[in-house]
C-alpha cells in the first residue's frame, strides 16, 4: 500500500492551518493509521509546540549534518511521528529547490512505515509552499470566511494550478458560525475560483469558532485529546479526516513525495 500525502496549506497566516494539520495528524494516529506530521514551514515551525515536544533535531540536520530522517523523527506520545522544521533558523527560510527536493527525498526510506503523510506548508504562495504542495497527493486549503483570506487563497490556488498544473484542491472553512454559512462561504469561493481557473473544488468540512480550540494550543495539547471536546467539534474532525483520506489524488509536475510519478 502506498503513503498517501495531505499538504495543509492557507493563502495567509493566522487561519487555523497548523492546528489543523496537527489535530487532524493526531486524530488519524488514534484512528489506527500509521501518521507523519512533517512541519514544512522551515525556519517558522511550531507543530512542535501544540504538540508539546521539546526538539532536539530537524529537517536542517538533515541539511548540515546529513542525518537520517530516522534520527530527526520525533515520536509522539499519541504514536505520531513528527518531523519538526526547525525553528528560529535563518537558513531554512529561503530554502533552495535543491535544499527542498533533498528534504522531499530523505522521506523515501519511511515508505514502509507510514499510511498517511500530512504536510504542514508555509503560509501564502511561496515558492516552498507551492512545491511541497505539489508535492503531495492532495492539497486541502484552510479559509476563513473574510475577503482577505478569500484573496490570498485565490492566489495560492492560482499559483499552483499555473505553475505545477495541480487541477483539484479540497477547502476547509475555519471560523464559521455554523454548517449552512461555511457552505455559503465554499460556495461563494468556489465560484469566484472556477470563473478564472480550471480547478476542480471540494467542501472538505468546516470548524467553528471555539475556546476549546483556542485553549488547546495555550495547553500546548491538541484539541482532539481532550475528553470534554465538544460535541459539535469532534463531529467535524471525525468528518474532516474521513474526507482527507478519501480525496482522489492529482497528477501535477515536479517532484513527488515517495516517487510517485
Amino acid at each position: 500500500m502506498m503513503v498517501r500525502s495531505i499538504a495543509i496549506a492557507s493563502g495567509k497566516g493566522g487561519v487555523g492551518k497548523t492546528s489543523l494539520a496537527v489535530n487532524c495528524a493526531v486524530k488519524l494516529t488514534s484512528d489506527g493509521n500509521r501518521v507523519a506530521l512533517l512541519d514544512a514551514d522551515f525556519g517558522m515551525a511550531n507543530s512542535h509546540i501544540l504538540l508539546n515536544q521539546k526538539i532536539e533535531n530537524s529537517v536542517n540536520d538533515i541539511l548540515e549534518k546529513n542525518l537520517n530522517i530516522e534520527k530527526v523523527i520525533h515520536e509522539t506520545s499519541t504514536g505520531l511521528k513528527l518531523i519538526p522544521g526547525g525553528s528560529g533558523v535563518l537558513e531554512l527560510l529561503n530554502l533552495d529547490s535543491q535544499k527542498r527536493w533533498e528534504i522531499i527525498r530523505s522521506l523515501d526510506t519511511l515508505k514502509d512505515d507510514l499510511d498517511i503523510l500530512i504536510v504542514d506548508t508555509p503560509a501564502g504562495a511561496s515558492d516552498a509552499s507551492i512545491e511541497f504542495s505539489a508535492a503531495c497527493d492532495a492539497v486541502v486549503i484552510v479559509l476563513v470566511p473574510e475577503p482577505t483570506s478569500f484573496m490570498d487563497a485565490y492566489s495560492f490556488i492560482k499559483a499552483l494550478y499555473l505553475e505545477k498544473k495541480f487541477d483539484s484542491v479540497s477547502i476547509v472553512v475555519n471560523l464559521s458560525k455554523n454548517e449552512k454559512a461555511a457552505k455559503k462561504s465554499f460556495d461563494s469561493f468556489k465560484k469566484i475560483v472556477t470563473k478564472f481557473l480550471n480547478v476542480d473544488m471540494q467542501f472538505a468540512g468546516w470548524l467553528p469558532e471555539s475556546k476549546a480550540v483556542a485553549g488547546s494550543i495555550i495547553a500546548r495539547k491538541p484539541a482532539v485529546l481532550q475528553k470534554s471536546l465538544e460535541p459539535i467539534l469532534k463531529k467535524n474532525f471525525t468528518e474532516i479526516t474521513k474526507n482527507l483520506v478519501e480525496i482522489e489524488s492529482v497528477k501535477s509536475s515536479g517532484v513527488k513525495f515517495f516517487n510517485k510519478k
